[in-house]
Protein backbone atom coordinates (compact mmCIF):
# COMPACT_ATOMS: atom_id res chain seq x y z
CA UNK A 1 0.00 0.00 0.00
CA UNK A 2 2.87 2.09 0.97
CA UNK A 3 4.86 1.78 -1.95
CA UNK A 4 1.70 2.28 -4.02
CA UNK A 5 1.21 5.43 -2.90
CA UNK A 6 5.15 6.54 -3.25
CA UNK A 7 4.78 5.25 -6.85
CA UNK A 8 1.46 7.43 -7.82
CA UNK A 9 3.16 10.30 -5.73
CA UNK A 10 6.30 10.24 -8.15
CA UNK A 11 4.48 9.74 -11.36
CA UNK A 12 2.44 12.89 -10.70
CA UNK A 13 5.50 14.38 -9.89
CA UNK A 14 6.65 12.83 -13.23
CA UNK A 15 4.06 13.98 -14.93
CA UNK A 16 3.51 17.57 -13.32
CA UNK A 17 7.28 18.00 -14.54
CA UNK A 18 6.93 17.21 -18.46
CA UNK A 19 3.44 19.51 -18.64
CA UNK A 20 5.46 22.51 -17.25
CA UNK A 21 7.94 22.21 -19.33
CA UNK A 22 6.08 21.60 -22.44
CA UNK A 23 3.80 24.64 -21.66
CA UNK A 24 6.53 27.05 -20.64
CA UNK A 25 8.56 26.19 -24.33
CA UNK A 26 5.26 26.73 -26.04
CA UNK A 27 4.55 30.15 -24.27
CA UNK A 28 8.38 31.10 -25.18
CA UNK A 29 7.57 30.12 -28.51
CA UNK A 30 4.77 31.93 -29.16
CA UNK A 31 6.14 35.24 -27.77
CA UNK A 32 9.40 35.42 -29.71
CA UNK A 33 7.03 34.72 -32.78
CA UNK A 34 5.11 37.62 -31.75
CA UNK A 35 8.13 39.79 -31.31
CA UNK A 36 9.49 39.02 -34.56
CA UNK A 37 6.21 40.07 -36.04
CA UNK A 38 6.29 43.61 -33.79
CA UNK A 39 10.03 43.88 -35.62
CA UNK A 40 8.54 43.37 -39.62
CA UNK A 41 6.19 45.71 -39.36
CA UNK A 42 2.59 46.29 -40.22
CA UNK A 43 3.77 48.81 -43.22
CA UNK A 44 5.53 46.68 -45.65
CA UNK A 45 4.67 43.15 -47.52
CA UNK A 46 7.42 41.03 -48.40
CA UNK A 47 6.58 40.26 -52.22
CA UNK A 48 8.10 37.93 -54.36
CA UNK A 49 10.48 38.69 -57.49
CA UNK A 50 8.13 39.89 -60.59
CA UNK A 51 5.07 39.79 -58.69
CA UNK A 52 2.13 41.81 -59.92
CA UNK A 53 -1.33 42.35 -59.72
CA UNK A 54 -1.93 44.73 -62.72
CA UNK A 55 -0.95 44.51 -66.56
CA UNK A 56 -0.82 47.30 -69.34
CA UNK A 57 0.21 48.38 -72.71
CA UNK A 58 1.31 52.26 -72.48
CA UNK A 59 3.61 54.61 -74.21
CA UNK A 60 6.73 55.89 -72.06
CA UNK A 61 6.74 59.38 -71.14
CA UNK A 62 9.52 59.66 -69.01
CA UNK A 63 12.08 58.03 -67.33
CA UNK A 64 13.93 58.71 -63.76
CA UNK A 65 16.55 56.73 -63.55
CA UNK A 66 17.91 59.14 -60.47
CA UNK A 67 15.57 58.13 -58.73
CA UNK A 68 14.16 55.02 -60.11
CA UNK A 69 10.53 56.09 -61.80
CA UNK A 70 9.11 55.95 -65.22
CA UNK A 71 5.65 57.87 -66.37
CA UNK A 72 3.55 55.87 -68.69
CA UNK A 73 0.34 56.70 -70.77
CA UNK A 74 -2.16 53.56 -70.89
CA UNK A 75 -2.96 53.29 -74.46
CA UNK A 76 -6.22 52.87 -73.91
CA UNK A 77 -7.44 54.95 -71.08
CA UNK A 78 -5.07 57.37 -71.63
CA UNK A 79 -4.33 57.99 -67.85
CA UNK A 80 -0.71 59.18 -67.05
CA UNK A 81 1.00 57.28 -64.06
CA UNK A 82 4.18 56.87 -62.36
CA UNK A 83 5.65 53.59 -61.20
CA UNK A 84 8.92 53.00 -59.29
CA UNK A 85 11.52 50.87 -60.13
CA UNK A 86 14.64 49.01 -59.25
CA UNK A 87 17.37 46.11 -59.16
CA UNK A 88 14.32 43.21 -59.39
CA UNK A 89 12.21 44.92 -62.20
CA UNK A 90 12.61 42.96 -65.44
CA UNK A 91 13.04 44.48 -68.60
CA UNK A 92 13.23 42.54 -71.94
CA UNK A 93 13.45 43.61 -75.70
CA UNK A 94 10.48 42.40 -78.05
CA UNK A 95 12.40 39.03 -78.43
CA UNK A 96 12.79 38.13 -74.42
CA UNK A 97 15.94 39.11 -74.10
CA UNK A 98 17.38 41.32 -71.33
CA UNK A 99 17.70 44.93 -71.37
CA UNK A 100 19.01 47.27 -68.62
CA UNK A 101 16.55 50.67 -68.18
CA UNK A 102 18.75 52.99 -69.71
CA UNK A 103 17.46 51.81 -73.13
CA UNK A 104 14.11 52.32 -72.29
CA UNK A 105 13.53 55.58 -74.15
CA UNK A 106 10.44 57.88 -74.29
CA UNK A 107 7.63 57.34 -76.67
CA UNK A 108 8.66 53.76 -76.50
CA UNK A 109 5.15 51.56 -77.01
CA UNK A 110 6.02 48.70 -73.92
CA UNK A 111 3.99 45.62 -72.47
CA UNK A 112 4.12 46.25 -68.23
CA UNK A 113 2.93 44.36 -65.76
CA UNK A 114 3.02 46.07 -61.73
CA UNK A 115 1.90 46.35 -58.27
CA UNK A 116 -1.00 48.76 -58.12
CA UNK A 117 -1.18 49.16 -54.63
CA UNK A 118 2.63 50.01 -53.98
CA UNK A 119 3.02 51.59 -57.67
CA UNK A 120 5.95 49.04 -58.43
CA UNK A 121 6.33 48.38 -61.88
CA UNK A 122 7.69 44.57 -61.67
CA UNK A 123 8.50 44.22 -65.56
CA UNK A 124 8.68 46.44 -68.75
CA UNK A 125 9.48 44.84 -72.24
CA UNK A 126 9.08 46.63 -75.80
CA UNK A 127 5.73 45.27 -76.60
CA UNK A 128 6.03 42.93 -79.73
CA UNK A 129 2.59 44.11 -81.16
CA UNK A 130 4.43 47.71 -82.08
CA UNK A 131 5.68 48.79 -85.33
CA UNK A 132 8.41 52.18 -85.08
CA UNK A 133 9.58 54.26 -88.11
CA UNK A 134 12.50 56.05 -87.43
CA UNK A 135 14.22 59.06 -88.97
CA UNK A 136 11.20 59.93 -91.44
CA UNK A 137 10.24 62.92 -93.41
CA UNK A 138 7.78 61.75 -96.04
CA UNK A 139 4.60 62.35 -93.07
CA UNK A 140 1.44 64.09 -93.29
CA UNK A 141 -0.16 64.73 -89.70
CA UNK A 142 -3.45 66.44 -91.51
CA UNK A 143 -5.59 63.89 -93.26
CA UNK A 144 -9.12 63.63 -92.99
CA UNK A 145 -10.57 62.21 -90.29
CA UNK A 146 -8.33 62.18 -87.82
CA UNK A 147 -5.91 60.27 -90.27
CA UNK A 148 -1.95 60.41 -90.87
CA UNK A 149 -0.03 59.36 -93.64
CA UNK A 150 3.50 57.80 -93.54
CA UNK A 151 4.68 57.31 -97.12
CA UNK A 152 1.70 55.80 -98.87
CA UNK A 153 0.43 54.25 -95.99
CA UNK A 154 -2.56 55.55 -93.72
CA UNK A 155 -3.16 55.23 -89.92
CA UNK A 156 -5.51 56.79 -87.25
CA UNK A 157 -4.11 59.77 -85.68
CA UNK A 158 -6.40 59.62 -81.81
CA UNK A 159 -6.60 62.93 -80.37
CA UNK A 160 -4.35 61.65 -77.17
CA UNK A 161 -1.56 60.70 -79.28
CA UNK A 162 1.68 60.97 -77.53
CA UNK A 163 4.12 64.15 -79.12
CA UNK A 164 7.30 64.30 -77.51
CA UNK A 165 10.09 67.31 -78.19
CA UNK A 166 13.05 68.01 -76.09
CA UNK A 167 11.56 65.68 -73.23
CA UNK A 168 8.23 66.81 -73.16
CA UNK A 169 4.95 66.35 -74.15
CA UNK A 170 3.74 68.64 -76.63
CA UNK A 171 1.07 68.54 -79.62
CA UNK A 172 0.86 67.66 -82.95
CA UNK A 173 0.03 71.33 -84.50
CA UNK A 174 3.40 71.53 -83.22
CA UNK A 175 5.23 69.70 -85.58
CA UNK A 176 6.44 71.27 -88.58
CA UNK A 177 6.89 70.52 -92.33
CA UNK A 178 10.53 69.02 -92.16
CA UNK A 179 11.00 68.16 -88.89
CA UNK A 180 12.39 65.05 -88.71
CA UNK A 181 10.46 62.18 -86.95
CA UNK A 182 10.33 58.63 -85.00
CA UNK A 183 6.78 57.48 -85.17
CA UNK A 184 5.85 54.31 -83.07
CA UNK A 185 2.07 52.87 -83.48
CA UNK A 186 -0.26 49.34 -83.06
CA UNK A 187 -1.38 48.13 -85.86
CA UNK A 188 -3.25 50.87 -88.08
CA UNK A 189 -2.80 53.42 -84.82
CA UNK A 190 -0.43 55.75 -84.19
CA UNK A 191 0.73 56.25 -80.27
CA UNK A 192 4.03 58.38 -80.06
CA UNK A 193 5.44 61.12 -82.01
CA UNK A 194 8.96 62.14 -81.34
CA UNK A 195 10.55 64.88 -82.91
CA UNK A 196 14.51 64.00 -83.60
CA UNK A 197 15.56 66.98 -85.24
CA UNK A 198 13.35 69.99 -85.29
CA UNK A 199 13.45 73.72 -86.76
CA UNK A 200 14.67 77.19 -85.72
CA UNK A 201 14.26 80.49 -87.68
CA UNK A 202 15.97 82.88 -90.18
CA UNK A 203 14.89 86.54 -90.60
CA UNK A 204 16.60 88.74 -93.32
CA UNK A 205 18.07 92.32 -92.20
CA UNK A 206 19.21 95.37 -94.86
CA UNK A 207 18.02 93.29 -97.24
CA UNK A 208 16.12 95.77 -99.79
CA UNK A 209 18.31 95.00 -102.22
CA UNK A 210 17.43 92.05 -102.49
CA UNK A 211 13.37 92.53 -102.03
CA UNK A 212 11.85 90.43 -105.20
CA UNK A 213 15.13 87.60 -105.19
CA UNK A 214 15.70 84.41 -104.23
CA UNK A 215 17.10 82.87 -101.27
CA UNK A 216 18.09 79.01 -100.85
CA UNK A 217 19.04 78.09 -97.68
CA UNK A 218 21.09 74.37 -98.58
CA UNK A 219 18.69 72.10 -99.56
CA UNK A 220 16.15 72.76 -97.41
CA UNK A 221 14.22 76.16 -98.57
CA UNK A 222 14.09 78.05 -101.61
CA UNK A 223 11.88 80.75 -102.01
CA UNK A 224 11.03 84.62 -102.72
CA UNK A 225 12.13 87.01 -100.56
CA UNK A 226 9.82 89.58 -98.94
CA UNK A 227 9.75 92.13 -97.20
CA UNK A 228 9.76 91.25 -93.05
CA UNK A 229 10.20 87.75 -94.00
CA UNK A 230 11.35 84.97 -91.20
CA UNK A 231 11.74 81.57 -92.74
CA UNK A 232 11.38 78.14 -90.82
CA UNK A 233 14.57 76.38 -91.10
CA UNK A 234 14.97 72.48 -90.48
CA UNK A 235 18.38 73.02 -87.43
CA UNK A 236 21.72 72.30 -89.17
CA UNK A 237 24.54 74.06 -91.08
CA UNK A 238 23.56 75.92 -94.07
CA UNK A 239 25.04 77.82 -97.22
CA UNK A 240 22.52 80.53 -97.56
CA UNK A 241 22.45 81.84 -101.34
CA UNK A 242 20.87 85.30 -101.65
CA UNK A 243 20.60 86.33 -104.96
CA UNK A 244 18.57 89.57 -107.26
CA UNK A 245 19.35 90.59 -110.61
CA UNK A 246 23.19 91.61 -110.57
CA UNK A 247 23.37 91.16 -106.48
CA UNK A 248 24.27 88.13 -104.93
CA UNK A 249 25.60 86.85 -101.72
CA UNK A 250 26.64 83.76 -100.04
CA UNK A 251 26.54 83.62 -95.80
CA UNK A 252 26.95 80.43 -93.95
CA UNK A 253 24.68 79.74 -90.78
CA UNK A 254 23.90 77.47 -87.68
CA UNK A 255 19.94 76.83 -87.01
CA UNK A 256 19.33 75.35 -83.84
CA UNK A 257 16.20 73.73 -82.38
CA UNK A 258 13.89 76.98 -81.59
CA UNK A 259 16.30 79.66 -81.69
CA UNK A 260 16.26 82.75 -84.11
CA UNK A 261 19.38 83.81 -86.52
CA UNK A 262 19.39 87.22 -87.66
CA UNK A 263 21.02 87.23 -90.98
CA UNK A 264 22.61 91.09 -91.91
CA UNK A 265 23.00 91.16 -96.04
CA UNK A 266 23.12 94.62 -96.12
CA UNK A 267 27.13 94.17 -97.71
CA UNK A 268 26.18 92.59 -101.52
CA UNK A 269 28.81 90.98 -103.92
CA UNK A 270 27.91 92.94 -107.02
CA UNK A 271 28.67 90.81 -110.18
CA UNK A 272 27.76 91.64 -113.76
CA UNK A 273 25.49 91.42 -115.60
CA UNK A 274 25.78 87.31 -117.12
CA UNK A 275 23.32 85.38 -119.26
CA UNK A 276 23.81 81.61 -119.32
CA UNK A 277 22.64 79.85 -122.55
CA UNK A 278 20.17 76.79 -121.92
CA UNK A 279 19.11 73.97 -123.97
CA UNK A 280 16.18 72.18 -123.02
CA UNK A 281 15.35 68.37 -123.45
CA UNK A 282 11.78 67.84 -122.94
CA UNK A 283 9.91 64.58 -123.13
CA UNK A 284 7.04 64.77 -124.47
CA UNK A 285 8.61 67.78 -127.29
CA UNK A 286 5.42 69.29 -127.61
CA UNK A 287 5.07 70.36 -124.11
CA UNK A 288 4.46 73.96 -123.44
CA UNK A 289 7.71 75.44 -121.01
CA UNK A 290 7.02 78.71 -119.57
CA UNK A 291 9.93 80.37 -117.74
CA UNK A 292 8.90 82.85 -115.06
CA UNK A 293 5.57 83.32 -116.36
CA UNK A 294 6.56 83.40 -120.16
CA UNK A 295 6.41 81.23 -122.83
CA UNK A 296 9.66 80.33 -124.31
CA UNK A 297 10.70 78.34 -127.57
CA UNK A 298 12.89 75.33 -126.11
CA UNK A 299 13.76 74.35 -129.96
CA UNK A 300 16.57 76.35 -129.54
CA UNK A 301 19.26 78.31 -126.79
CA UNK A 302 17.12 79.92 -123.83
CA UNK A 303 18.67 82.51 -122.55
CA UNK A 304 18.71 83.23 -118.65
CA UNK A 305 20.51 85.82 -116.62
CA UNK A 306 22.41 84.32 -113.79
CA UNK A 307 20.44 83.15 -110.60
CA UNK A 308 17.21 81.01 -109.62
CA UNK A 309 14.37 80.70 -112.35
CA UNK A 310 11.06 79.15 -112.06
CA UNK A 311 10.34 76.29 -114.75
CA UNK A 312 7.04 75.16 -115.77
CA UNK A 313 6.22 72.31 -117.99
CA UNK A 314 2.23 71.48 -119.49
CA UNK A 315 1.35 68.92 -121.87
CA UNK A 316 -1.81 67.04 -122.77
CA UNK A 317 -2.24 64.11 -121.24
CA UNK A 318 0.83 64.85 -119.09
CA UNK A 319 0.97 65.75 -114.87
CA UNK A 320 2.01 69.73 -114.82
CA UNK A 321 5.62 69.80 -113.87
CA UNK A 322 6.99 72.76 -112.29
CA UNK A 323 10.58 72.71 -111.00
CA UNK A 324 13.20 75.70 -109.83
CA UNK A 325 16.71 75.91 -111.60
CA UNK A 326 19.84 77.99 -111.08
CA UNK A 327 21.98 79.03 -113.65
CA UNK A 328 25.47 79.62 -113.23
CA UNK A 329 27.43 79.19 -116.11
CA UNK A 330 27.47 80.20 -119.86
CA UNK A 331 26.48 76.82 -121.21
CA UNK A 332 24.28 73.95 -119.57
CA UNK A 333 21.51 71.36 -120.37
CA UNK A 334 18.71 70.24 -118.71
CA UNK A 335 16.65 67.20 -119.27
CA UNK A 336 12.62 66.90 -118.16
CA UNK A 337 10.63 63.54 -118.37
CA UNK A 338 6.62 64.56 -118.14
CA UNK A 339 4.34 62.28 -116.03
CA UNK A 340 1.67 60.71 -118.17
CA UNK A 341 -1.52 61.33 -116.18
CA UNK A 342 -3.94 64.54 -115.59
CA UNK A 343 -3.81 66.57 -112.93
CA UNK A 344 -6.26 66.42 -109.91
CA UNK A 345 -6.22 70.41 -108.68
CA UNK A 346 -4.62 72.92 -109.18
CA UNK A 347 -1.17 73.37 -106.96
CA UNK A 348 -0.96 77.62 -107.99
CA UNK A 349 -3.13 80.42 -106.93
CA UNK A 350 -4.64 82.92 -109.28
CA UNK A 351 -1.51 85.14 -109.52
CA UNK A 352 0.70 81.74 -110.42
CA UNK A 353 2.65 81.97 -107.09
CA UNK A 354 3.76 78.24 -105.84
CA UNK A 355 1.85 77.54 -102.92
CA UNK A 356 4.35 75.78 -101.16
CA UNK A 357 3.91 72.34 -101.08
CA UNK A 358 4.68 69.25 -103.31
CA UNK A 359 2.29 66.86 -103.72
CA UNK A 360 4.79 64.81 -101.30
CA UNK A 361 3.74 66.99 -98.62
CA UNK A 362 0.30 66.58 -98.66
CA UNK A 363 -2.55 64.58 -99.95
CA UNK A 364 -4.75 67.57 -100.22
CA UNK A 365 -3.53 69.68 -103.50
CA UNK A 366 -3.69 73.66 -102.49
CA UNK A 367 -6.16 75.83 -104.14
CA UNK A 368 -7.43 79.07 -103.08
CA UNK A 369 -10.53 79.41 -101.57
CA UNK A 370 -13.11 82.01 -100.98
CA UNK A 371 -13.14 81.64 -97.32
CA UNK A 372 -10.79 83.47 -94.38
CA UNK A 373 -8.22 82.57 -92.32
CA UNK A 374 -8.67 84.52 -89.03
CA UNK A 375 -5.53 84.71 -86.27
CA UNK A 376 -6.83 86.04 -83.22
CA UNK A 377 -4.68 85.66 -80.10
CA UNK A 378 -2.24 86.51 -79.26
CA UNK A 379 -2.92 90.23 -80.03
CA UNK A 380 0.18 91.84 -81.00
CA UNK A 381 2.38 89.36 -82.34
CA UNK A 382 3.63 89.28 -85.72
CA UNK A 383 2.06 86.14 -87.75
CA UNK A 384 4.08 84.93 -90.76
CA UNK A 385 2.48 81.55 -92.96
CA UNK A 386 5.01 79.97 -94.69
CA UNK A 387 7.67 82.31 -94.04
CA UNK A 388 5.85 85.35 -95.59
CA UNK A 389 4.86 88.12 -93.37
CA UNK A 390 1.08 88.23 -92.79
CA UNK A 391 0.55 90.97 -90.27
CA UNK A 392 0.20 91.66 -86.99
CA UNK A 393 -2.30 90.05 -84.56
CA UNK A 394 -5.50 90.10 -84.80
CA UNK A 395 -5.13 89.62 -88.88
CA UNK A 396 -7.00 87.58 -91.83
CA UNK A 397 -5.92 86.35 -95.18
CA UNK A 398 -7.51 84.03 -98.12
CA UNK A 399 -7.41 80.14 -97.24
CA UNK A 400 -5.45 78.19 -99.37
CA UNK A 401 -5.96 74.18 -99.00
CA UNK A 402 -2.70 72.44 -97.76
CA UNK A 403 -0.91 72.42 -94.86
CA UNK A 404 0.86 75.29 -93.84
CA UNK A 405 3.49 76.39 -91.37
CA UNK A 406 2.44 79.21 -89.23
CA UNK A 407 5.47 81.60 -87.16
CA UNK A 408 4.73 83.88 -84.15
CA UNK A 409 7.05 86.50 -83.24
CA UNK A 410 7.51 89.52 -80.63
CA UNK A 411 10.36 91.00 -79.65
CA UNK A 412 11.91 89.69 -76.52
CA UNK A 413 9.83 86.37 -76.53
CA UNK A 414 10.20 83.27 -77.84
CA UNK A 415 9.17 82.36 -81.51
CA UNK A 416 7.14 79.91 -81.65
CA UNK A 417 5.53 77.52 -85.38
CA UNK A 418 2.23 75.71 -85.88
CA UNK A 419 1.52 73.42 -88.58
CA UNK A 420 -2.38 74.04 -89.77
CA UNK A 421 -3.98 71.99 -92.49
CA UNK A 422 -6.55 73.98 -94.39
CA UNK A 423 -9.85 72.01 -96.10
CA UNK A 424 -12.07 73.45 -98.66
CA UNK A 425 -15.19 72.81 -96.54
CA UNK A 426 -16.91 76.60 -97.55
CA UNK A 427 -16.05 77.62 -94.08
CA UNK A 428 -14.29 80.46 -92.48
CA UNK A 429 -11.79 79.11 -89.46
CA UNK A 430 -9.86 80.92 -86.80
CA UNK A 431 -6.71 79.94 -84.86
CA UNK A 432 -6.47 81.31 -81.11
CA UNK A 433 -3.40 80.18 -79.54
CA UNK A 434 -1.13 80.62 -76.34
CA UNK A 435 1.00 83.85 -75.94
CA UNK A 436 4.19 83.28 -76.15
CA UNK A 437 6.79 83.22 -73.41
CA UNK A 438 9.37 85.71 -72.71
CA UNK A 439 12.84 84.59 -73.50
CA UNK A 440 15.10 83.96 -71.08
CA UNK A 441 17.95 86.89 -69.78
CA UNK A 442 20.69 87.62 -71.76
CA UNK A 443 19.23 86.93 -74.90
CA UNK A 444 18.79 89.97 -77.78
CA UNK A 445 17.02 89.19 -80.27
CA UNK A 446 19.66 89.55 -82.57
CA UNK A 447 21.66 86.06 -84.12
CA UNK A 448 21.27 83.28 -82.18
CA UNK A 449 18.47 84.38 -80.09
CA UNK A 450 16.31 81.83 -78.22
CA UNK A 451 13.38 81.26 -80.01
CA UNK A 452 12.21 77.69 -77.75
CA UNK A 453 9.28 76.29 -78.27
CA UNK A 454 7.73 76.42 -74.94
CA UNK A 455 4.19 74.50 -74.15
CA UNK A 456 1.69 76.53 -75.50
CA UNK A 457 -1.52 74.69 -76.96
CA UNK A 458 -3.75 76.12 -79.48
CA UNK A 459 -7.66 75.73 -80.51
CA UNK A 460 -10.01 76.47 -83.29
CA UNK A 461 -13.25 77.05 -84.30
CA UNK A 462 -15.16 77.97 -87.79
CA UNK A 463 -16.04 81.31 -87.80
CA UNK A 464 -18.84 83.11 -90.30
CA UNK A 465 -18.89 86.40 -91.10
CA UNK A 466 -16.57 89.67 -91.30
CA UNK A 467 -13.51 90.76 -89.03
CA UNK A 468 -11.84 93.81 -88.34
CA UNK A 469 -8.92 91.78 -88.07
CA UNK A 470 -5.92 93.83 -90.12
CA UNK A 471 -5.50 92.54 -93.72
CA UNK A 472 -2.25 90.49 -94.69
CA UNK A 473 0.79 92.62 -96.71
CA UNK A 474 2.07 89.49 -97.73
CA UNK A 475 3.09 89.08 -101.44
CA UNK A 476 5.28 86.78 -103.65
CA UNK A 477 5.50 82.99 -103.50
CA UNK A 478 6.04 81.07 -100.13
CA UNK A 479 8.38 78.13 -99.15
CA UNK A 480 8.07 75.77 -101.77
CA UNK A 481 9.22 71.73 -101.89
CA UNK A 482 9.47 71.50 -105.57
CA UNK A 483 12.05 70.06 -107.21
CA UNK A 484 15.41 72.29 -106.90
CA UNK A 485 17.83 72.46 -110.09
CA UNK A 486 20.92 73.69 -110.45
CA UNK A 487 22.77 73.90 -113.69
CA UNK A 488 26.31 75.20 -114.91
CA UNK A 489 28.56 74.55 -111.66
CA UNK A 490 31.70 75.10 -113.97
CA UNK A 491 31.04 72.45 -116.75
CA UNK A 492 28.94 69.97 -114.47
CA UNK A 493 25.19 70.06 -116.20
CA UNK A 494 22.30 68.42 -115.90
CA UNK A 495 22.49 68.35 -111.97
CA UNK A 496 19.72 68.24 -109.66
CA UNK A 497 18.98 68.92 -106.22
CA UNK A 498 15.57 67.36 -105.37
CA UNK A 499 14.00 67.56 -102.02
CA UNK A 500 12.46 65.24 -100.37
Amino acid sequence: MYKRLISSITLVMILTLIITGCTSQASNIGMAKESDRKQVGTEFVVAEIGSYDSADTAVVLSVASDIGYVTFMNIATGRQYTLSYDGTTYVKDKYENSMAMSQIESGDIVDITFLKSKKRLASVQLSPRSWEFSNIENYNLGGLNKTASIGSNTYSLPDDVVVLSDGKRTEVMDVVNKDVLTISGIDHKICSIKVEKGHGYLRLTNDQALLGGWIEVGNAVVTQITENMMLTVPEGSYEVSLSNGNSSTVKNVVIERNKEVVLNVGELDIVQDKLGKIVFSVDPVDAVVTIDGDVVDISKEVELSYGIHRVKLEAEGYKTMAKYIQVGSEYASLSFTMEQGEDEATTEDDSGNDSGKSDDDSDVQSAVTENQVYIDAPVGVEVYMDGSYMGICPVNFTKVTGSHTIALRKAGYQSKSYTIYLYDDGQDITYSFNDLEKESSGSSGSSGSSGGSGSSKSSTSSKSGSSNSTKSKSEGSSSTSEDFTVSGNEGDSDKEKTDK
